[in-house]
This record gives C-alpha cells, sequence and structure tokens, in this order.
C-alpha cells in the first residue's frame, strides 16, 4: 500500500506593512512629540526610514530646536556632518545640509535633524560641546559657517588652504597645495587663488584676496610668442623640473610649437597624443603634471578640458579634437 505525501501547510502570510506615516503623523510620535510640540512651527518636515525619524528644521532656529531636544533627555550629539547636494539630482533648494545625529540613553532611541543653508547656519556649541569640533570639520571640509562658533578654525587642512575638499565641485585628485610645494612661487601659506582652474571662480578656491607674487606667462606657450595675460598668473611662470623630453615622451618639451609635438606623437596612444598637446610646464594646476592631466582625460577619470595653464584656446580646441575622435587627429 502507498503512502499519499503530506503537503506542507502553506507559509503564513507576511504581515501587511504600516501605513506610510505624512510629516505631521512623525512629529506627533511620541518619542518626539514633547520637544516638537515646544517649536511645532520650525520643523519644515519629518521623514522615517527603517525605523528612524529624521526631523527637517529651518536653519535660523536650529539652536532653539536643539535646546528643546536636550532637555527632554536628547543628551548626546552622536555626530554632526555637512552634505553638498548640489549634484544630488532633483535637488532645487538650498546647496548644503547639516544633519545631527542626536541619541537620549534613557529611551535608548535616536534620530537626526537637519537643516539646510547655503552657506550659514547658527552653531549648536552652546547646547552641545561637542558639536564645537565637528562643527569646525564641517567648515573645513565644506566651507558651511557656523555663526557664533566660539574659533571656527580648520580643523584637518592647514590654515591658508585654498578650498574646501568635500564639496562636490573640488577635483578628485586634489588641488596643488601651494607653498608647502612652491615655495618660490606662492606666498607663505598661499596656494591657487580663485578662478586659477580657468572655471568659474566658485571652482574650487575661495580665497578673495590677490597673492603678492605673480608669474609670467612664457612667451614659448603662446602661439606666435605673443605675451598675454595669464589666467592664473601666479602659476603661469612655474615650469617643473620635469617638464623636458624623454625618450619615451619626446614630445613633452616647452620650447616646442604645438604643431610639431603633435607631429612626434602621432604614432602614440590617445594618452600619448594629449600629453603632447598641452602646455608642457607640469605647473600641477590642473592638481595633476602634464602626464597624469592626459591619463586622466584618456582613462575619462575627467572631462574637464580646461583645466591646462598656462594653456591658450588652441590647446583646448586640440584637446577637444583628440577626445572627440579618440585620438584620430
Amino acid at each position: 500500500m502507498s503512502e499519499t505525501p503530506l503537503t506542507p501547510p502553506a507559509k503564513p502570510a507576511a504581515p501587511a506593512a504600516p501605513p506610510k506615516r505624512d510629516a505631521n503623523d512623525i512629529k506627533r510620535d511620541p518619542l518626539v512629540v514633547i520637544p516638537v510640540s515646544k517649536a511645532w512651527d520650525a520643523y519644515t518636515d519629518a521623514k522615517e526610514f527603517a525605523g528612524e525619524i529624521t526631523l527637517i528644521v529651518d536653519a535660523a532656529r536650529i539652536v532653539e530646536v536643539a535646546q528643546t531636544f536636550k532637555n527632554d533627555g536628547w543628551n548626546y550629539l552622536v555626530d554632526l556632518a555637512g552634505v553638498d547636494y548640489s549634484r544630488y539630482p532633483g535637488h532645487t533648494g538650498p546647496r548644503f545640509g547639516v544633519s545631527y545625529v542626536l541619541y537620549s540613553f534613557s529611551k535608548n532611541q535616536r534620530l537626526r535633524l537637519r537643516a539646510l543653508t547655503d552657506e550659514k547656519i547658527p552653531s549648536i556649541s552652546s547646547v552641545w560641546k561637542t558639536a564645537n569640533w565637528h562643527e569646525r570639520e564641517a567648515y573645513d571640509m565644506f566651507g558651511i559657517i557656523f555663526e557664533g562658533h566660539p574659533n571656527l578654525e580648520r580643523i584637518l587642512m592647514w590654515e591658508g588652504f585654498n578650498g574646501y575638499p568635500l564639496r562636490k565641485d573640488f577635483p578628485l585628485r586634489g588641488i596643488d597645495t601651494g607653498a608647502r610645494i612652491y615655495p618660490e612661487v606662492f606666498p607663505a601659506g598661499g596656494g591657487p587663488k580663485a578662478g586659477s582652474t580657468g572655471k568659474d571662480v566658485k571652482d574650487v578656491n575661495v580665497h578673495q584676496g590677490e597673492w603678492t607674487r605673480y608669474g609670467v606667462w612664457p612667451p614659448a606657450q603662446i602661439a606666435g610668442g605673443e605675451k598675454k595675460a595669464a589666467p592664473a598668473p601666479e602659476l603661469a611662470g612655474v615650469v617643473a623640473d620635469t617638464a623636458k623630453p624623454t625618450e619615451d615622451a619626446p614630445w613633452h618639451d616647452p620650447d616646442k610649437p604645438l604643431p610639431d609635438r603633435m607631429e612626434l606623437a602621432k604614432e602614440g596612444t590617445l594618452k600619448d597624443k594629449l600629453f603632447a598637446a598641452m602646455a608642457q610646464t607640469d605647473c600641477t594646476a590642473c592638481g595633476w603634471d602634464c602626464e597624469g592631466y592626459a591619463e586622466a582625460i584618456a582613462k575619462g577619470e575627467t572631462k574637464d578640458l580646461t583645466l591646462c595653464v598656462p594653456g591658450e584656446s588652441e590647446t583646448e580646441s586640440m584637446l577637444q579634437k583628440l577626445v572627440a575622435s579618440g585620438g584620430k587627429v
């Protein structure tokens, strides 16, 4: 006699997901309703993800909001971090966000406050002393100004470093750090000034003054030998010791005009031809030496063809032709 196989019992249905709460429902959550109710209109939005609450706060009232949460037992500021939304898909509000992660020992819970600002926001170091160094780091990396901070100065980079490394428009490979590397070119504490990449002055450098020493754009760099004002005069006179032809790169010669350099590189790779098209000074204004910049373009690590300083329209035009044709020029 054969046995009928037993059919396993059906799995119970998964519990239905709780209905999604709107901002007002989240603000009325028992975890936060007491401090939120004391400044209800200071909260512009509220979100919930993975069981944690994020409250979006009017930046002008962040100190008031922070104090109400501390009074309610949120006595540990776990972290404070900047965010640059300038390249965030669909973002249309202020460029920067400041995120405050709070923890309550008595509740064994954490939550997040977030405020948006174009550059300035009140310091909360009077509420949580640990914010002092957190805010200095956000200032150092993003350039966010924490008004009322007792000692807002750089904490990771040195005073005089120009630019904010975690901004989205800061070059991934960094920038020439100036006097620390080229003391004969830059004044003490100096570095590349605003606009030295040939891009918008807000690109990587917010130095507001003028450097006291300037280079001279070598006539050999200018088609026909005509002297012009360099786009980055503090770097234009720099011709590094590495700017000389080699057996592998005979085109790397500051004294050769562009057509001669391109002729020498005509059988080379795309990188070789890009390398030959550049200004050949290894001034590092682009953040690389000439060969490094050429390699970065060839590999697609950068699509910006405007960084060759000293450079002229002839150089940029050749770089564009080489990239567009894959080197078949």
